[in-house]
């Protein structure tokens, strides 16, 4: 048999891309003969064939490789020497039953007919093993003279030879455990042999590093005694020598002694980033205590949260503050101003009070779903540790400067303040308003010769754009960590071509273990599609493992686990969420264990690979948050009856929220202000919007994919407010700018037009202004948001320049610096939580993995009636398909076109009747059709269902009825990722210009005109016509020759990301069938062809720029071979689909709903 379409990949992918070559390789491995004889032997007791125990041994196999519990191979079953091989494919299932109900389902699945392709093989016939081209891994059970043997046979672009023994060991292993123990679980014990499983324990930890018995701020001693006159930090325009910064640490320590704290008392600091912010920390670890950082503009009442759950003894503050700390503060706790503390005139010496390596050093807390946050606590141990690995890999020296950057809430900021101190070298403590100005900034990290920096790859992309027209710049800059989202391999590409000299370290972390964990040194761009997250930093074990904890194999995914001095305490005074997420390591008893709920994989150099994220928290603006925690304080608001949050993307990769309500007449304003008296600005919506109700799903819950729609619209509309045009140049090339910067339609911005009300972020603004030349500046723009007012700032930008300049007082921003929220599902983090109980609402867990779409395999969940469970859980695959663009639903059992019918009436919120189609269909079912009418031989390119129409579908729903023997995947692809991967001059192009549709109906080609509008009467074809802007031809015959012009490229109504969406190569000639298309034009000209497609100006497209759009979507096609009962659902506006050739009989009912109405495209079609 052939393999068609796309497998399952069950295989992971060992070798890198620049070790990969093409070919296979094959090796051999004996089974013993007394194992093997056991093996039959207990087949034969539990009534199975021997060929079922090697089945069920290549089950456990690939369920441990690939984490998957459903999966189709192929396989060879044992014949006579003359019948000829018959490759077949074969579904294998993997739960937790024991091996002897493992055989048992293997016997079955030998017999049942499956379909799908397959990248593995399973060969138990006669002859020489199978050998396919295509499959990854083929592994043949032979009988030798010394016994059955094990014959594997492996793609090199996928696995070496090291990795394919150890597979061959996995499958001895699994026969072992079979044998001594066929009524225990299969999964209970690992496939790894020994030497696998010491490396993964031991082997693969960071290295082993004796660290010094003595703490940081003992560690700083030292240095303040070799050099007192060395500068150590450096704020604007003051700086503290080691001498000072230590004298005045020690004044501070001696005041909290003094007032007999204890060991371990919390200790709250409550000031601005600056040099007695920096004093007061090492004179709280100089005392015994622990650190506890919050920021002076948190909410009074989160602040006493805060300061309550942590136990905090007493608070450092300043004079002239923000006042919330007095407004929190209980009544028994002391509060003392630096300035008072020093003005005590205690001792200058250093206290010397001993303070153990396991004792508390820091809390930092993070946002809770029950609207308590909750208090990380690490220990002086693992702060140490983690000062030393940044030291170490990011090469921090004496003489080296430290850019401090990030918000005190971070963790980030700590290693930032303090790290240099330990060796000699010196801290920035970088200005709030010079890091929103990006001139500003590298202005002040340039005049401080910072040689250690550390940023987010979203302000790193706006530094790099800045630094492209400003060469020699950050001369002395050595070292760049990127932190906080994913790193993506083009920025690197950017980076290294403008600085090959200067390392990024792409660092990975969580809050629980100490900060960063993992450092990847990039010295050139990465070999591989993802950036690594790198090996663990010293004294760290990092695990990837199943849910029971067990190592899974090198290469396979699982989830990442920390062990070792990193791992903290817990949450403060908190033992029930303590508990969910931290526990003793059961591989090195005494040891910690935290599990991160990150999910990744081993890559051969030792270095993680970030795969995907399991919990519903988010982070907005690098704050981490749970929405849980905005509705609870939302609820208690006045006169608030219901209410509800919701996150959007804003339309530059940035997340917002909006909150709804309903009850309360106050304005939205004044329910923010009471938002922002217990919450941090960060978790205020940017609205609460009032509604007569909130809007429910089918089984009563609040349907927050409606609520998402809505908050959408509004924030792409600004409320859809009238504005009066731009009025002057000003304001019309102010507009322009916005338009560009914020993604929105130039037509939507007004007079009054809000630049943050339409989207507008600090780092948005912040590329206004890098864009506007610094005409004005970010206090501006904060402070004139209106279109108006800030273009009336151009017309005075020259005297404005000229002008000499002012300080001005503390932005309230967040620092570009810190993290942000929508990158945790994607790779470095630095704070996490226990995995929450799903919401009504939340996106389902699913299977994501390389060039497969998500898949949610219900497998022993299967519900007994689809259609009460897709109403049951509506909500959650709304989520799921807004979140991935695709869902493949397993285990639905659907067997008829009626049921499908049912299920999309509960899921689609309107059923539609197709109109325009390109190839006819039959009508299964109310609602309800076949797949379109082309030669099973021939794939249907890739395309946008109804794409050049004005109503399109907004939601496909695809049902699987009949499993095709081979092949006949429907296939799928992220248009808005294919669109950025398009030639520029292309999209340009087709974006300008649009695309052209040349139709023919006739009754010889293309389809009757009944067929596509729903009636023959020509009248009533051409009145459906001219509504839609379709220009019409009737030919003599009564045949009808049509033209559309339509965009090539669609901005998503929900997510506002543009996408490559039409049939531009789908419906163009070069798609025929080459025999088919010459004899359609001999036969009846150039015209003649059922459909062709043009440029928008009517000129040809050649069949290279077809070959190279098919190009671009073959590289992001993801692919899921159907089983019978699947049901996918796909967003159409933004995922492409195709289908594949197949082989064996296929039905597949396709439903349409949810229609979108598409404006006109300017101009009419050319001719």
């Amino acid at each position: 048999m052939t393999i068609t379409g796309a497998p399952q990949r069950l295989i992971p992918r060992w070798v890198p891309p620049t070790s990969a070559r093409p070919g296979h390789a094959e090796l051999t491995r004996t089974v013993p003969v007394r194992l093997a004889a056991r093996v039959r032997l207990l087949a034969r007791r539990s009534a199975a064939p021997w060929e079922a125990a090697a089945l069920a041994a290549h089950t456990a196999v690939l369920g441990a490789l690939s984490g998957e519990q459903a999966f189709v191979t192929g396989y060879v079953a044992p014949t006579s020497a003359a019948a000829p091989v018959d490759v077949r494919a074969c579904t294998l299932t993997l739960d937790d039953g024991s091996w002897r109900k493992l055989l048992t389902t293997a016997a079955r699945a030998a017999q049942d007919t499956a379909g799908g392709a397959f990248e593995t093989v399973l060969d138990l016939g006669p002859g020489q093993p199978h050998q396919s081209p295509d499959a990854a891994l083929t592994v043949a059970l032979r009988n030798g003279p010394e016994g059955p043997t094990l014959r594997l046979r492996y793609r090199l672009d996928v696995l070496d030879a090291e990795a394919a023994e150890r597979i061959a060991g996995y499958y001895v292993t699994a026969w072992e455990h079979m044998a001594a123990a066929p009524d225990a679980p299969c999964r209970s014990r690992v496939l790894l042999s020994d030497d696998e499983l010491r490396r993964q324990l031991h082997d693969m930890a960071g290295p082993a590093r004796e660290l010094p018995d003595r703490r940081f701020h003992e560690l700083f001693e030292e240095q303040a005694a070799l050099r007192p006159d060395d500068i150590a930090a450096v704020h604007g325009s003051e700086s503290h020598t080691y001498g000072e910064l230590n004298a005045k640490a020690n004044r501070i320590a001696h005041a909290l002694l003094a007032r007999d704290l204890g060991p371990e008392a919390v200790v709250a600091v409550v000031t601005e980033r600056h040099l007695d912010w920096q004093a007061a920390v090492i004179g709280i670890f100089k005392a015994g205590a622990a650190y506890l950082p919050v920021e002076p503009g948190l909410p009074a009442e989160r602040m006493a949260r805060m300061l309550e759950r942590s136990g905090c003894r007493l608070a450092l503050t300043e004079e002239g503050g923000s006042g919330q700390l007095a407004r929190a503060a209980a009544a028994d706790l002391d509060v003392l101003t630096v300035a008072a503390a020093l003005a005590e005139g205690r001792s200058e010496h250093n206290p010397g009070v001993q303070v153990a390596p396991g004792q508390l050093a820091y809390l930092y807390f993070t946002s809770g779903s029950t609207g308590e946050p909750k208090g990380a606590m690490c220990e002086h141990e693992g702060f140490v540790n983690h000062l030393y690995a940044k030291i170490d890999d990011l090469g921090i020296d004496e003489g080296q400067v430290v850019a401090q950057t990030a918000p005190q809430s971070f963790d980030i900021s700590l290693w930032q303040l303090v790290s240099a101190l330990v060796v000699g070298g010196r801290t920035l403590i970088v200005e709030q308003d010079a890091i929103l100005d990006v001139d500003r900034f590298l202005e002040t990290v340039e005049r401080g010769g910072v040689t250690v920096l550390q940023i987010v790859p979203s302000y790193l992309e706006v530094l790099l754009s800045r630094l492209e027209d400003a060469p020699g710049r950050l001369s002395r800059l050595r070292c760049v960590s990127v932190t906080g989202e994913a790193l993506k391999k083009e920025l690197t590409v950017r980076w290294f071509a403008r600085f090959p000299a200067i390392a990024l370290v792409n660092a990975y972390g969580l809050t629980e273990t100490s900060d960063d964990t993992n450092h990847a040194v990039l010295t050139a761009v990465p070999e591989r599609d993802s950036v690594p997250l790198g090996p663990p930093v010293r004294n760290v074990t990092v695990y990837v493992v199943d849910d029971d904890l067990r190592p899974v194999p090198l290469g396979a995914p699982g989830e990442i686990v920390f062990s070792g001095v990193c791992v903290g305490r817990g949450y403060v005074n908190d033992p029930v969420r303590t508990e969910q997420a931290f526990g003793e390591d059961p591989h090195r008893p005494g040891h910690r264990l935290y599990r991160s709920g990150d999910f990744g994989r081993w890559l051969p150099d030792g270095s993680l690979e970030f795969l995907g994220r399991r919990d519903a928290q988010i982070k907005i603006r690098g704050f981490r948050i749970e929405i849980g925690e905005i509705e609870n304080q939302l609820l208690r608001l006045p006169g608030v009856r219901d209410g509800a949050v919701v996150v959007v993307d804003n339309g530059e990769g940035d997340r917002e929220l909006v909150g709804f309500r309903t009850g309360s007449e106050l304005p939205s304003e004044e329910l923010l202000d009471g938002l922002a008296q217990s919450l941090p600005v960060y978790m205020v919506p940017r609205r609460v919007v009032l509604l007569d109700a909130l809007p429910l799903t089918s089984n009563g819950k609040t349907d927050k994919r409606a609520l998402r729609a809505l908050a959408q619209e509004l924030l792409a509309s600004a409320e859809q407010e009238t504005q009066d045009a731009p009025r002057t140049d000003e304001e019309r090339r102010m507009a322009e700018a916005w338009a560009e910067v914020l993604r929105v339609p130039v037509e939507r911005i007004g007079r009054e037009s809000d630049f943050f009300a339409l989207g507008g972020t600090s780092l948005s603004a912040i590329r206004l202004v890098v864009k506007a030349e610094r005409a004005f500046t970010l206090r501006d723009v904060r402070e004139h948001p209106t279109l108006a007012a800030l273009a009336a700032l151009l017309g005075t930008a020259e005297d404005r320049s000229a002008a000499p300049a002012s300080p001005s007082p503390e932005a309230d921003a967040t620092a570009p610096s810190a993290p942000r929220d929508d990158q945790r599902d994607e790779g470095s983090e630095h704070t996490m939580a226990p995995t929450p109980r799903p919401a009504a609402d939340a996106p389902f867990d699913v299977v994501r993995t390389e060039g497969r779409p998500a898949v949610l395999d219900l497998g022993a969940d299967a519900p007994s009636d689809p259609v009460a469970w897709a109403a049951e859980h509506r909500a959650r695959l709304h989520a799921t398909v807004a979140q991935h663009g695709a869902l493949l639903v397993r285990g639905l059992g659907l067997r008829d076109a009626e049921t499908v019918g049912r299920i999309s009436r509960e899921l689609l919120h309107e059923v539609m009747t197709e109109r325009e189609g390109f190839a006819a269909r039959s009508v299964l079912a109310d609602g309800v059709y076949s797949s379109s009418e082309w030669p099973a031989e021939q794939p249907m390119c890739m395309h946008h269902e109804l794409s050049y129409a004005r109503e399109v579908p907004g939601t496909l729903m695809f049902a699987c009825l009949t499993a095709p023997s081979s092949g006949g995947v429907t296939a799928v692809a992220d248009s808005q990722e294919v669109l950025e991967a398009l030639p520029a001059d292309l999209v340009e192009r087709f974006g300008s210009e649009g695309w052209l549709l040349d139709r023919n109906y006739t009754d010889l080609t293309g389809i009757s005109l009944a067929a596509a509008f729903g009636t023959g009467d020509r009248a009533a074809v051409d009145a459906y016509c001219a509504d839609r802007g379709i220009e019409t031809r009737w030919a003599g015959d009564g045949g009808l020759r049509t033209r559309q012009r339509s965009a090539a490229v669609l901005r998503h109504p929900v997510s506002g990301r543009r996408a490559w969406f039409n049939q531009v190569s789908f419906l163009s000639e070069w798609t025929l069938d080459a025999a088919i298309r010459e004899y359609l034009k001999f036969e009846f000209g150039d015209d003649g062809l059922p459909f062709n497609t043009r440029y928008g100006s009517g000129a040809a497209i050649d069949e290279s720029t077809v070959l190279a759009i098919n190009e671009v979507y073959e590289k992001h096609t993801l692919r899921e071979p159907w089983r019978a009962g699947d049901l996918m659902i796909v967003d159409n506006l933004r995922m492409a689909h195709s289908r594949e050739p197949y082989e064996g009989s296929r039905e597949v009912a396709v439903v349409l709903g949810d229609p979108v109405a598409l404006p006109a495209f300017p101009g009419a079609a050319q001719s």
